[in-house]
């Protein structure tokens, strides 16, 4: 059986739902009188937008109307509407002349008196009847309609192309071009560290200057111009500490060893070890009390030779060479020796030197490497434009470096028939010697270039190659033939004749006009090495890359 309200209990119970309309009707005024800030917000970033690159513009336009809708349900749940001020608004929305407000009144003061009560019988009466939809729901129209503007003004700058979507995405790829040199530049420290040969300075040094350049780079938010300079700022520095003597100091160094080598009774090397030819020459010191005379005027006379070809490139251990050599012709082994092993520390010193000008290289390649990817990142060209920009001028530059190639080939070839029809005259005059490396037993009027086991009329040495011949003059596997020292005597009639000697120097003894299958994979393999060791422009190793591809038979 239902239970049967009293009259105050069915006036409270009836404004209670009342109230809830009546603070739904003021938060649609809210709403309505509100709308147009949040709608002036969305329109104004939307705008901004079009003039400065905002990432995920759409959602930044969207804040505004969130945080209005976020204050609109503030206002609705928070804003306080007690229970008189709901009967009094209701008294005057239903005209019902202060029933329900008195009765919330008599109440209040306790009033049980008979009219009070009557009148409250009355208000329950009254309240019985009412629905909340008998309230209307409030919204300002004219602020509304007004608010419309600018939402349609935000959703259209929205909606029509942005011309900053473009710089984002290339902001968006700096950075995931900045992320990827990130790994690189870390990658590389990393290699730097397990370095043996570098001392622990430069080390520290080049650690400390990748370290600065990825912390820059971290701090970019994806500015290509920045991380250019930044790049381009650091590889100035690295510059500044490369040494332009390195490849022929590295070279003079590297043939040395390979004469200690064949001093030693090893094979010459392709890549032989500064360590080791350091060890060469203490051995050498060593080894002067046990030599005979004549063995320590030829070895003199071969460091001579050595410190000749030394003189450009690596001065001290040139120096040290000749003054060995000096003291052996002297007879001063003491002195010999202790030469030799200054020579010894100068190649000690010289490694260290080469791995630390070898490091720096290879920051500076990988940091070129970065600054091309950085530069190539978000660039409004399309791909395929580039790609087919790029191959275009590598074909260019291969087909460039082939006709220079060419050229100096036929230069080269025009030089050596002169040299041959030069060695096949009379000379007149007082006669010589040479100590040249690995000449050969040979008459000096002979050819230079003649194979020994083909026939004279296939043309070799005739001054015009043979097909598919090509010139070696020295192999990069280094493969050499029996050293020789040719000692020249003036005969009679102006006739030179050669003797066969001994020689610490690379050649070849077998023929120097190979086929040209033959040692293109030699070639090929040492420029992919030269190519990793030195430092060299991205876009130029993509030129002797292809250069070597087109070439190969």
């Amino acid at each position: 059986m239902a239970q049967v309200l009293g009259p105050y209990d069915s006036v409270r119970r009836q404004l209670g739902l009342l109230g809830l309309r009546l603070r739904l009707s003021d938060t649609l005024l809210f709403a309505s009188r509100s709308l147009w800030m949040g709608a002036v917000g969305f329109m104004l970033i939307a705008l901004t937008g079009r003039f400065v690159p905002i990432v995920n513009l759409r959602l930044w336009a969207g804040a505004p109307l969130l945080i209005w809708a976020l204050i609109v349900c503030g206002y609705a749940l928070l804003r306080p509407l007690p229970l008189r001020r709901v009967a009094q608004r209701v008294d005057v929305l239903l005209d019902l002349r202060e029933r329900l407000s008195t009765a919330i009144e008599l109440h209040q003061r306790q009033a049980h008196d008979p009219l009070s009560e009557r009148q409250q019988e009355d208000a329950g009466t009254v309240a019985r009847t009412l629905r909340a939809r008998q309230l209307p729901l409030r919204f300002d129209r004219t602020w509304l309609l007004g608010s419309l503007a600018p939402l349609a003004v935000g959703i259209a700058l929205l909606a029509l192309p942005n011309p900053q979507d473009a710089l984002i995405a290339q902001r968006q790829a700096v950075q995931s071009a900045l992320a990827q040199t990130d790994q690189q530049l870390a990658q590389l420290q990393q290699e730097l560290t397990k370095n043996t040969e570098l001392t622990p300075a430069d080390l520290e040094r080049l650690q400390q200057e990748l370290a600065a350049l990825r912390e820059n780079l971290r701090r970019n938010p994806g500015d290509q111009q920045a991380a250019l300079a930044d790049l381009s700022a650091a590889e100035a520095r690295l510059q500044q500490q490369l040494d332009p003597n390195t490849d022929a100091r590295r070279a003079a160094l590297e043939q040395m060893a390979r004469n200690l080598e064949s001093l030693s009774g090893r094979q010459p090397s392709q890549r032989p070890s500064m360590g080791q030819a350091a060890q060469d020459l203490q051995q050498l010191a060593q080894q002067l009390s046990q030599m005979t005379e004549e063995q320590r005027q030829q070895l003199a006379d071969q460091l001579d030779q050595q410190a000749a070809q030394m003189a450009g490139s690596d001065q001290q251990t040139a120096q040290s060479l000749a003054n060995a050599a000096s003291a052996l012709r002297s007879g001063n082994q003491q002195a010999a020796a202790q030469q030799l092993q200054q020579a010894s520390q100068n190649v000690q010193q010289a490694q260290q030197d080469l791995a630390n000008q070898q490091a720096t290289q290879q920051s500076l390649s990988q940091m070129q490497n970065t600054r091309q990817q950085i530069a190539q990142a978000g660039a409004s060209q399309p791909a395929g434009a580039q790609q087919g920009a790029q191959s275009q001028g590598a074909q260019q530059g291969a087909q460039s470096a082939g006709a220079q190639q060419a050229q100096s080939q036929g230069q080269q070839s025009q030089g050596q028939q002169s040299q041959g029809q030069q060695s096949q005259g009379q000379r007149p005059g007082g006669g010589g010697g040479s100590n040249a490396p690995n000449l050969g037993q040979s008459q000096s009027n002979n050819s230079g270039n003649v194979n020994p086991d083909r026939p004279a009329s296939q043309g070799q040495g005739q001054g015009h190659g043979s097909e598919g011949m090509v010139y070696q003059p020295f192999k990069p596997l280094g493969q050499s033939g029996t050293p020789d020292f040719v000692q020249g005597q003036q005969g009679q009639g102006g006739q030179s004749q050669s003797q066969q000697g001994q020689s610490t120097m690379p050649g070849a003894s077998n023929p120097s006009v190979v086929p040209y299958e033959q040692i293109y994979p030699e070639y090929s393999r040492a420029a992919s090495e030269a190519l990793d060791r030195g430092y060299i422009p991205p876009h130029l190793k993509d030129f002797v890359r292809r250069y070597f591809s087109q070439l190969e038979p």
